[in-house]
Order: structure tokens, then sequence, then C-alpha cells
């Protein structure tokens, strides 16, 4: 279809890019081929492009897009929460764009204030409006404005507008505000006063009435709007204008004779050309009454920061921080720097506010391919930083020479607490650098290393690491390549380590070795809470083996085994364990094949077990008498909160049985069957029991042949 376009995109970046897209993928499910679909009807193909390059690449070439799709971007990046791409956008928009702009000056003005982000461009058009209110008061979208654009309108002192006329078009717009208002007024009901009054409730307390000539004419008429002792007052004035009165009066407007320029030339200067991205441009900032002024100040820090003059910007967020009217925003922007996509020269920029900064505590460096410069200039700033508490550098192409900087750095850094290096080749030897950090450094509590390649040499000296740290909390080892050796070695450091608490493994080939060894561990440590073995390939051995361990282990809560080829052996004897542990709330057991008989264990051991609350079975081909034997566990269990039994065939019978088992459950309120081809009577059926159970808040049914 020519108004449709698919696109690929990896979730991980999504994820780590953009809260939208994270918020839409986090409560979407994975179709037959494991892929997450999402749709976004109300963007076209060319904006939804440009803003997943930006959304990989950082970069929008605003050169080579025309106003009216920089709009789009905005109203786009605005959607997808994504800040610094909104910001751009407006940027771009004023300074050069002001001629298209005040062509098309009502659609851009209604759309700047349907949202509260859009500062900038709500500023630029109030400046023109003041300098020009015709531009949008006698423009026959007048009335559309939304009641914040007019409020703010009639806040400025600066409106080059007689008050008379204010008052014309304002009665103008509420009265537009309720079409069931006769046009002809001495045809109104006190009740049709009242609507009108309460409708321009926010708009009456900035109106100039005292600075209006023609008080019979224009206000007399709608006497009944006004609050009894303004009236009195607005009277009082007209009988006798030195009269002092009780009611505030507004200062006048300031009123020019300015004429609104030619449609070819530009509008507050918004052809000046911006400069290029790789230059520091120098902003007049002196300490004057203005510049003190925390709306200035905000406004200055956020163009630093936008040109990459990360100093500044530090510098100014920590002036905002000291004047008592800051928010909680403030706070946020001062301690908390996304600069994903970063290029070379701004590290360098940002590695002088790393230097000086006292409110940083928070950065993201993610997909900045720092290389071996890059590092060391991080490196060689984190050593002497006291503030920076958490780190993510997911995905920055590091040279071990890099890493290396990074770990020596560690060695001296007091403050961190939190470092991300997911994705980044760091290979053995890189991992031995790391190791060697652990052992000095006093104040990391987690630190992920997801797919960084560390092998078993890297994996065995992490190991060494983990026997002598004694802060490390939560440690990300998932697809490293440990193999049987490495998972040997994390597991003998786990009967010494007393302080890791959270341990993924997931995806390390670790296999029956690996698994029984981590059994020993388990009846052996008494801090791990959290632990992921998935897709290790432990077999049937290695889940008996982990039997004992569950029913000794005292701690662990959550455990994910899925994709290790239990069977039904192992997945029987796992089970097991569940009518013994009486801590595990969380067991992931997808991909694992139990057969019918490892169902029916689980079934029972559900109806004994009074903890777990998240099970996983997707994905194991239980057929509909595995769905069927899952019914009885359900009606007598009353823990178990959230179900998945996705890609399991249990078809229509399972269905119908699974929907009889809800109207006697009183606790399930997630349960997860898309996938399973229910057909219309499990649908019936499960439709049926929706109207019974008052649980159940997310039921997904998706390719489920309705």
């Amino acid at each position: 279809m020519p108004n449709r376009q698919i696109f690929k995109a990896h979730s991980i970046i999504l994820n780590s890019r953009c809260f939208y897209l994270r918020e839409k993928l986090s409560k979407t499910f994975y179709n037959e081929k494991k892929i997450k679909k999402i749709s976004a009807p109300n963007i076209s193909i060319t904006i939804f492009e440009i803003v997943i390059k930006y959304i990989y690449g950082g970069i929008v070439l605003f050169n080579k897009v025309d106003a009216p799709a920089i709009l789009d971007i905005l109203i786009t990046a605005n959607e997808f929460g994504l800040e610094e791409l909104g910001n751009a956008a407006q940027t771009q928009l004023v300074e050069n764009h002001a001629s298209w702009i005040r062509r098309n000056f009502t659609k851009v003005y209604i759309i700047s204030f349907k949202n509260d982000n859009f500062k900038d461009l709500q500023k630029f058009c109030n400046n023109i409006i003041a300098k020009h209110p015709s531009i949008i008061f006698d423009s026959e979208d007048f009335v559309n404005i939304s009641e914040n654009a007019l409020v703010s309108l009639l806040k400025l002192d600066n409106l080059n507008m007689d008050e008379g006329k204010i008052w014309d078009q304002v009665i103008r717009w509420g009265i537009a505000q309720n079409p069931d208002l006769d046009s002809n007024i001495t045809q109104w009901s006190n009740t049709n006063f009242l609507t009108l009054k309460a409708t321009l409730k926010n708009c009456m307390p900035h109106i100039r009435y005292f600075q209006i000539t023609d008080i019979i004419d224009k206000l007399f008429p709608y006497q009944q709007i006004f609050e009894s002792n303004l009236w009195k007052d607005i009277m009082s004035k007209l009988a006798a204008p030195n009269r002092a009165v009780n009611s505030i009066i507004l200062p006048p407007r300031i009123v020019s004779n300015n004429v609104l320029p030619s449609r070819n030339s530009a509008v507050l200067s918004g052809n000046n050309t911006s400069a290029t991205s790789n230059e520091t441009n120098t902003i007049n900032l002196n300490l004057s009454a203005q510049s003190k002024n925390i709306e200035n100040m905000r406004d200055v820090a956020s163009k630093y920061f936008g040109r990459r003059n990360y100093l500044k910007a530090a510098e100014l967020f920590e002036k905002i921080l000291e004047n008592s009217q800051h928010s909680s925003k403030d706070e946020e922007n001062a301690s908390k720097w996304d600069l994903s996509y970063i290029p070379f020269y701004g590290i360098n920029e940002l590695t002088k506010a790393l230097y000086k900064s006292t409110t940083l505590t928070s950065l993201s460096l993610c997909d900045s391919n720092l290389g071996t410069e890059g590092g060391k200039l991080l490196g060689d700033a984190l050593g002497k930083n006291t503030i920076l508490t958490h780190l993510c550098l997911d995905r920055i192409k590091i040279t071990l020479e890099g890493v290396k900087s990074l770990a020596d750095a560690l060695c001296k850094n007091s403050s961190l607490t939190s470092l991300d290096l997911n994705y980044n080749s760091l290979g053995s030897e890189g991992g031995k650098s790391l190791a060697g950090a652990l052992y000095k450094n006093t104040s990391l509590t987690h630190l992920g290393l997801l797919g960084s390649n560390l092998w078993t040499e890297g994996g065995k000296a992490m190991v060494d690491a983990l026997c002598k740290n004694n802060t490390l909390t939560s440690l990300n080892l998932s697809c490293n390549r440990l193999g049987p050796e490495g998972g040997k070695a994390l597991a003998d450091a786990l009967c010494k380590n007393i302080t890791l608490t959270l341990l993924d493994l997931s995806s390390n080939q670790l296999g029956l070795e690996g698994g029984e060894a981590f059994a020993n561990a388990l009846c052996k440590n008494s801090t791990l809470k959290d632990l992921d073995l998935s897709y290790n390939n432990l077999g049937s051995e290695g889940g008996k083996a982990l039997t004992d361990a569950l029913c000794k282990n005292s701690t662990l809560i959550s455990l994910n085994l899925g994709g290790n080829k239990l069977g039904s052996e192992g997945g029987k004897a796992i089970v097991d364990a569940l009518c013994k542990n009486t801590t595990l709330t969380l067991l992931n057991l997808c991909y694992n094949q139990p057969g019918l008989e490892g169902v029916k264990a689980l079934a029972n051991a559900l109806c004994k077990n009074s903890t777990l609350k998240d099970l996983d079975l997707s994905s194991n081909e239980l057929g509909s008498e595995g769905g069927i034997a899952l019914t009885d566990a359900l009606c007598e269990n009353s823990t178990l909160t959230s179900l998945n039994l996705s890609w399991n065939k249990p078809g229509p019978e399972g269905g119908k049985a699974l929907a009889d088992a809800l109207c006697k459950n009183t606790t399930l309120n997630l349960l997860n069957l898309s996938s399973n081809k229910l057909k219309p009577e499990g649908g019936k059926a499960l439709a049926d029991t929706l109207c019974k159970n008052n649980a159940l808040k997310v039921l997904n049914l998706e390719e489920c042949d309705l």
C-alpha cells in the first residue's frame, strides 16, 4: 500500500533511545516469528524515517528538510519524548523559517500551544503577535486558539492593540466556544451570561478595563459577567477618573505604530544563518538583571547544551539551582545528561564539564564511538570526578587502550555506583583490566558487561575480583561465551561472595557442568536474589541438580531457566522443588518442553506453593491436555498474579478449560494466551469469563484465530 511502509529496527536501540517506543514495545507481544510489531498510523512515512534515523544516528540534516516537515518532526519528537530533537526542530523553525511561520501563522500558533514543551515556538509567535496583533486577532481561526494561548497574549504588556478592540475579540472568542449562545445578546438569559462568565474566567483578570474608553458600548452590555466589586469600580472611574478604587489597575499596554513587514521579509531576523555544529558559539552572558532571571538562564543553558558547550551549560545549571525558584525539572536537567551518539569533539567538551561540574550525577554516552582517544579523555576525567554516580557506555566501540584508561579511573574514582559497558567486545584482556579495577574500587554496585565477549579467561578474571570485591550487588555477564569452565569459576566465587544480589549469566554456554556448579553454589550462597541462567543448555541433568539447591536456598526470589532443554525429567525435578521452596516469586521455564508429565507435576506444585507470583511457560507445546491440567491448579492457587502460556497449542478445549478456571481464580491479573489458535469456541468461553472475573487486568489473545 502506498501510504504504509515497514521499518525494521532493533528493539534494544529503540528501548534505550526513546521512552515512547520503549513503552509501546513493553506492551506489545512477539508474533510467531519472534518479532514485535508496532504501528504509527498518524505519522507520515517520511517523518517516521527521519525520526528513526535520528534515534539510530543522532543526526537530522535540517538543511535538507522544508519547514512543514520540520513542524511535523517537532510534533513527532514531542510524542516520542525526544526532547533534544524537539528543541532542535524549534530552533530551526525560529531561526531559519520565520517567513514561512508568518505565512502559516495561525496554524503554527495553534499547534505551538497544544503542548507545553513548545515554549520556544510559543515565545517566538507571541513576540510577533505583540508587534502585529492583527495576524491572529483578525484571523478567521482566532476563535480556534486554545484558552492558554489567549491568556498568554492577554498577559503581554506590549500587546500592540487598543484595549477596547482586545475586549471585543475576547468576547468574540468566548461566544464562539459556546455555539448555543444566540448571536443577539438582547435575547440572552441569565444562564447565558453565566455561561460566558465561566468561559472567560481565566481571561477576565488580564483585561485592562480602566484603559477602555467606550465603557457604555463595550462593557455595559456584558455587565452580568463582571464581579460586582469590579463593575462598581469601573462605573466609579467612569464618573470620577481621579477617584481611588479597590480593584487592581493593570498598567496600560505599550502601543506603537508598527506596520507588519512584507511577506518577503524575515520576521525577527529569522533568516540568520545558524553556526555549524562543530563551532563553539559565544553567547553574550552577563549577569545583568535580565540574565539573572531564571527563565533567561534556562534558555541560555539550553542553547549552550545544544551547541555542545557543556562546561558553560553546567555552570549555568549550577546558577539555576542556586535560584530559589528552580524546579524539579531544573534539578533533572542539571544532574542527568543523555548524550548518546555524541561525536568525538563533543567528548572533548564534555570532559571539561566532568572536571568542574558539581551537579552532574548521571551520564549516558551510548553509541558514541569513543575509540582510544575518547576512552582516555573520559578515563582521565572520571579519575578526578567526585560527583558522577551513574555512567552508561553501551556500544561505544571502545578500544582495549580506552578500556584500560577506564579501569585506571575506576581504581581512583570513589563516587560511581553504576557502570554499563554492554556490547563493547572488550575481549579477555578488557575483562582482565576491569577485573583488576574491581579489586580496588569501593563504590561500584552495578556493572553491566552484556555481550562483551569476555570468553573463559575474561570470565575467570571477573571471578577472582568477585571473591574480593565487597560492594558489587548487580552483575550482568550475559552473552559472553564463558563456557563450562567460566561458569564453574563463577559458581565458586558465589560461595565466597557476600554482596551480589543479582547475576545475569544467560546465553553463556555453561552446559551441565556449569549448571551443577551453580546448584552447589546456591546451596551455600545466602545473598543472591535474582539469577538468570537461561539459554545455557543445562539439560535434564542440570535441572535435576538445581532441584536440591532450590530446596535448600532461602534467599533466591527470581530464577530464569528458559531455553535450557530441561525436558520432562528436568522439568519435574524443578517443580518438585517448588513444593518445598518458600521464597521464589518469579520462575521462567519457557522453551523447555517439560511434556505432559512435567506439566501435571507443575500443576500439582502450584496447588501447594504459596509464594510464586510470576510464571512463564511459553513455547512449551503443552497441548490441550497440558492446558487442562493447569486449570485445576489455577482454581486452587491463590498467589499467582502473572502467567504466560503463549505458543502452547492448548486449542479450543484448553481455552475453554482455562476460561472455567478463571471464573474461580481471584488473584491472576495478567494472562498471556497469544498465538494459541483457541478458535471461536475458546474465545467465546473466555469472553463469557471476563463478565464474571474481576481480577484479570491484562489478557493477551493476539494470533488466536478467534
